[in-house]
């Protein structure tokens, strides 16, 4: 999906998405996989490959930017309402 077309631009969303996971020792298949991740931030950019968001927003400048992948992104979403993990 191509995020840019969606007008996320300076809006708070709550986006889920898949992280790789990797791992240095010896292991099975079965216990390394992937982890689904669900994080809040500000659309700081957006386009065809990547959706950054930021956890905080000044004026100029922004703090803890997660730059993720677009095929990597389940959905996104404005908030609903606050509940629990």
């Amino acid at each position: 999906m191509n995020y840019s077309e969606n007008n996320f631009m300076g809006k708070l969303v709550f986006v889920e998405w898949v992280d790789t996971v990797s791992d240095a020792g010896w292991e099975t298949k079965e216990t390394v996989n992937t982890k689904l991740v669900k994080q809040v931030g500000w659309v700081v950019h957006n386009d065809e490959d990547v959706l950054k968001i930021a956890s905080t927003v000044s004026e100029e400048e922004y703090y803890s930017i997660t730059a993720i992948p677009v095929g990597c992104i389940r959905t996104v979403r404005y908030p609903q309402k606050i509940s629990t993990l």
